[in-house]
């Protein structure tokens, strides 16, 4: 009973609990938790919109108070993320040293993510970006680095935002272990 009392004093007290219940069902809400007897009419609001809503509200609760803010461009990242992960876990990642993120167009339909390899041959190439195609959202593009034109390369760096890289690892750094 007391969960069910603290419910009423919410209901009563939130201001925003109008944008969701009408004066009606407010009453109704109340004369159900307080045992009246309600009319056919009430019963069938109750049926028909209040106990849906009710359940409308228990089924979001599950989710994390993060989802419910809305904030720009939170579920691009969200993509972004996951494809960031799943280029990390591939089978070549041994030789990967940055993932790259650019879109020339700041459009936010489809995103283009730049891996940067090492070292990587044509074949491994293909059978890379299939990988991907078939793991990672449509919206985003997976492009090698590697085989870009210089002024391509160059946009890229200069525009570019750095998703992911292997810290102290640069494309010079096998001269320093080479004896």
């Amino acid at each position: 009973m007391v969960t069910k009392l603290n419910l009423l004093r919410f209901l009563r007290a939130n201001k925003n609990v109008r944008k969701i219940f009408g004066e009606k069902e407010l009453r109704i809400i109340e004369k159900q938790l307080f045992g009246q007897e309600l009319t056919q009419s009430e019963k069938n609001r109750l049926s028909r919109d209040v106990r849906k809503k009710f359940n409308f509200i228990q089924e979001a609760s599950v989710f994390d108070d993060d989802v419910f803010r809305l904030k720009k461009g939170s579920l691009i990242q969200e993509i972004l993320e996951e494809a960031v992960k799943v280029i990390k876990k591939d089978v070549l990642n041994e030789k990967i040293n940055k993932v790259i993120l650019y879109n020339p167009d700041e459009d936010n339909k489809i995103t283009d993510v730049f891996v940067v390899f090492s070292e990587i041959q044509e074949k491994e190439v293909v059978l890379f970006r299939r990988r991907m195609i078939d793991k990672v959202n449509s919206r985003v593009n997976i492009r090698i680095y590697n085989f870009l034109s210089k002024k391509i390369k160059e946009s890229i760096d200069e525009k570019g935002k750095v998703l992911y890289e292997i810290p102290n690892k640069s494309f010079n750094q096998d001269r320093f272990y080479r004896k």
